[in-house]
């Protein structure tokens, strides 16, 4: 199959971002013939900064761009991944003018929360959400704390709800998980059309060999990630067991100030792939401690892809990750004290009750997170979005060639 798959980098390199790498990589190596049209936040100037509003509702640009492209290459699916701020719908007219069919992956809330995250002041906030409207959003200036900048996102909402891009421009969508999918249900999207794919580990680099002798975290330094709470765990009780926080984000002063004076936690910063899978080998369990609904967690996948236990906040998709005393435990959100107290209990385990954790952890990798898992999972999408085209029989193909692989093993 032939794919054209946009995506708009973030400022602060996340979880989204690697989706889309892993993607490529793994539809590349299944076959595929996969050309990126992407945008970098990162290069946008202040000028540009100013203009973005009007191109997030409708970008002119992207749409002669994408329709010069689709015109040339021809190809069987537009995959997106996420279009904002600088890519925007205007992609998805593109691909209907030529009559390409569209996949759209829903990797946070932005069709219906300013920010993306169904948060706000340090808690879960659905407003928007439940009342299907974004007037709360401008009221609250949800988006970077901004209400200028908030009214950029309400009026790419609003345009999108009212001309119902949704439904009109694109055939399937997909969610990483089940409470993400049934989010998107409860804010307006038709049941029919919306796919679970689990995100996926692309590397397989086994079972990590060793106990471990830290707690690792990894992901942005912001006040939705709840590490605040993980660090006043470590200074409140004085955990005497390293910590090891692996990002950066707009908290990392703040955060660094708080764990001040602890000589058992240690701020990394930003690493590459390789850089964090070599910390991984230290780590007994990973901390994934949000106090927003994730949607997913990228990382929980690839702490289980190395036997890794996860400790992991009691909130939203990640009670479907982790299953409580078996791969991981679960703790109150933005409690430190309950924090502390599973830290304890798992780290007075012994090496039996531990090692039963790792294999757990790694049996859920191999049957839910591994790429063949959701390589599968996005056959099932392309089947469906070709159902009335003759690209079908590529995915046909391409399915027998999996389900061959996967008798193999």
């Amino acid at each position: 199959m032939k794919i054209v798959y946009c995506h708009n980098y973030y400022r602060y390199r996340g979880g989204e971002d690697i989706s889309f790498e892993c993607d490529l990589k793994m539809l590349r190596g299944e076959g595929h013939t996969v050309i990126p049209f992407t945008r970098e936040n990162a290069d946008l100037d202040d000028g540009q900064k100013l203009r973005m509003a009007a191109n997030t509702v409708w970008n002119r640009t992207t749409y002669r761009e994408m329709l010069e492209l689709l015109s040339d290459e021809k190809p069987d699916i537009l995959q997106c991944n996420n279009l904002f701020p600088q890519i925007s719908v205007s992609v998805y007219a593109a691909a209907r003018k030529l009559k390409i069919p569209v996949v759209q992956a829903l990797r946070n809330y932005r069709t219906f929360c300013a920010n993306s995250l169904l948060f706000r002041d340090g808690k879960v906030c659905t407003k928007c959400l439940d009342s299907r409207a974004s007037w709360h959003g401008l009221r609250y200036g949800c988006y970077r704390d901004s209400r200028l900048a908030t009214s950029a996102v309400v009026a790419m909402q609003f345009f999108n709800r009212v001309m119902n891009v949704n439904q009109r421009l694109v055939d399937a969508f997909c969610t990483p998980t089940k409470f993400a999918r049934e989010i998107h249900i409860r804010g307006g999207f038709s049941p029919e059309n919306v796919f679970v794919r689990n995100n996926f580990v692309s590397t397989d680099v086994g079972m990590n060999p060793g106990r471990g002798d830290a707690a690792v975290f990894i992901g942005r330094l912001s006040q939705e990630k709840g590490l605040a709470s993980v660090i006043e765990a470590w200074q409140k009780f004085q955990l005497d067991f390293p910590l090891i926080i692996i990002g950066d984000g707009p908290d990392a002063a703040s955060l660094r100030e708080l764990a001040k004076g602890n000589s058992n936690i240690q701020f990394t910063g930003q690493l590459d792939i390789a850089a964090v899978s070599q910390q991984l080998l230290r780590a007994r369990f990973l901390i994934m401690s949000s106090l927003w609904y994730e949607t997913f967690g990228r990382t929980v996948a690839e702490a289980f892809a190395q036997g890794i236990p996860v400790i992991a906040s009691r909130l939203g998709a990640m009670l479907e990750l982790v299953e409580d005393g078996k791969n991981g435990f679960l703790f109150n959100p933005g409690d430190s004290t309950d924090l502390a107290q599973v830290m304890l209990r798992g780290l007075s385990m012994d090496e039996v009750q531990h090692e039963q954790l790792r294999v757990a952890a790694r049996e859920t990798y191999q049957r839910r997170f591994s790429a063949l898992a959701s390589y599968s999972q996005l056959l099932d999408i392309y089947d469906y979005t070709l159902r009335n085209s003759k690209s079908r029989e590529v995915v046909a193909e391409a399915r027998s060639a999996l389900q061959s692989r996967v008798a193999a093993l």
